[in-house]
């Protein structure tokens, strides 16, 4: 199980205009982001022996039901990386179907940053 000061660290999004170097530093978020979502359902493959699509698809299906622990696992690490809780995370995951995980990142992503404004930890 990953700590949280084992994840990288995501930071606040800068409101207003970006200068390159803000704009380079979200991306790399997003990538960092990007690597933990991947991790997270690559263990979730490893324990089902599912695709990353059919990954996706059964969190869509038992979303509603137990959780299997490595579902919960991943969901967890995803939380702590960017602060959003358990129910947030299957929403994004549900939203849409047919989706890809850079979708799923971008919008983990975007989420994460507007709870933080809302929060006011930005």
């Amino acid at each position: 199980m990953t700590t949280k000061n084992e994840l990288p660290q995501i930071r606040a999004t800068i409101r207003g205009t970006k200068s390159a170097a803000q704009l380079a530093a979200e991306q790399e978020d997003i990538e960092k982001l990007s690597k933990v979502v991947e991790k997270a359902f690559a263990a979730i493959a490893d324990a089902t022996g599912l695709s990353e699509k059919e990954v996706f698809h059964a969190v869509e299906e038992i979303h509603g039901a137990a959780l299997t622990k490595a579902i919960l696992e991943a969901v967890k690490e995803i939380s702590l990386a960017t602060d959003l809780n358990t129910q947030q995370i299957i929403d994004i995951f549900t939203a849409k179907k047919d989706t890809h995980l850079n979708d799923i990142v971008n919008r983990l992503h975007e989420r994460s940053q507007a709870n933080r404004e809302r929060f006011g930890w930005i």
